[in-house]
């Protein structure tokens, strides 16, 4: 068991994290008696009560468990997963929940969230290397590749959601935004040419890629469409009768909502609505709003199947075009 103190953290937690890894890596298996208190305490020069606390922490974790005539043995074998989110938001609650359904209970997901904050995003994943069995990361843009991932063990890596940059070295389950806009949006033409315009409301504060804008441009313009785009906080001014509105964030699909109901536009009728990224609330908005989303559940069973299996996966997941009465 390698052991190198980091004197700005807990040497309880660190033990315990040292003996936890262990046993992931198959150095103590199931049934296997541990190192006593007092051979750790020598060996590593820490105190009898610094191993008795990181032994109990992981009692209580059912990890390890005690017997008068045994000492510590390894109850359960334990895998560690490392999962990093970039934010909480309803669809990513959707595929964590389906991604730790479809895992059995000895497998331990910490879950965290770089915010689309580089120097967090390279902290934690920093801190996290060498702790864990394998780690599911969401990149902070989709069309960078961000360096950090060098210092991980590529066969360990799963890339989730954003992933445009060259990844051939990685197992990756994605979701696409370029030509699936387009895809998309000629699946609902129809729809789209009742409206005398289209405008995709865009906020420069957006962490949407904005490699798709092209495409909803190249959509309209083959199509002899109208448009335009807003890329400012929006107002009332700029929701229009027979305009559809294709929304970037959900923030401004709300927004859109609550101005038409200001000013008695009908959502369907007077004016479209479509945003990303499916959600149950969008189902039940006025009459329903219109999305175009992937499917987060099938990321997380996909990603659970990775973990389980640890078989290479590189896959995109499909992009549907989902008409509600918004549209």
């Amino acid at each position: 068991m390698v052991l190198d103190f980091d004197q700005n953290k807990s040497k309880v937690k660190q033990l315990a994290d040292a003996v936890r890894t262990s046993i992931s890596n198959g150095e103590f298996k199931e049934g296997d008696v541990l190192p006593s208190i007092n051979k750790i305490s020598s060996k590593y020069g820490l105190a009898r009560d610094t191993v008795y606390k990181a032994f109990q922490e992981l009692k209580e974790k059912g990890i390890i468990e005690s017997a008068p005539t045994r000492g510590y043995f390894v109850s359960n074998t334990v895998n560690n997963i490392f999962v990093l989110f970039d934010i909480f938001s309803p669809y990513k609650e959707n595929l964590y929940k389906e991604l730790t359904a479809n895992l059995p209970l000895n497998y331990r997901l910490d879950l965290y969230f770089h915010h689309y904050n580089k120097r967090s995003f390279n902290n934690i994943i920093l801190d996290s290397i060498g702790r864990y069995d394998l780690y599911l990361i969401t990149n902070i843009e989709n069309d960078v590749y961000p360096e950090i991932l060098d210092r991980l063990d590529n066969s360990k890596v799963l890339l989730i959601d954003l992933g445009k940059f060259k990844k051939d070295k990685f197992s990756y389950v994605c979701q696409g935004f370029d030509t699936t806009l387009y895809d998309c949006m000629t699946s609902a033409l129809h729809k789209f040419q009742k409206y005398r315009e289209i405008c995709f409301v865009f906020n420069s504060k957006s962490e949407h890629p904005k490699s798709c804008i092209p495409y909803f441009e190249s959509f309209c313009d083959d199509n002899n469409l109208k448009y335009s785009i807003i890329t400012r906080e929006l107002n009332s001014f700029d929701i229009l009768p027979e305009t559809a509105y294709l929304a970037a964030r959900h923030i401004d699909m709300i927004q859109i909502v609550k101005i038409c109901r200001l000013q008695n536009y009908e959502l369907g009728k007077d004016v479209g609505l479509v945003t990303f990224n499916d959600a149950p609330m969008l189902e039940v908005i006025e009459n329903g709003i219109s999305v175009i989303s992937t499917d987060f559940k099938q990321m997380g069973k996909i990603a659970a199947e990775y973990i389980k299996t640890r078989n290479r996966i590189q896959t995109y997941t499909p992009t549907k075009f989902i008409i509600r009465g918004s549209l």
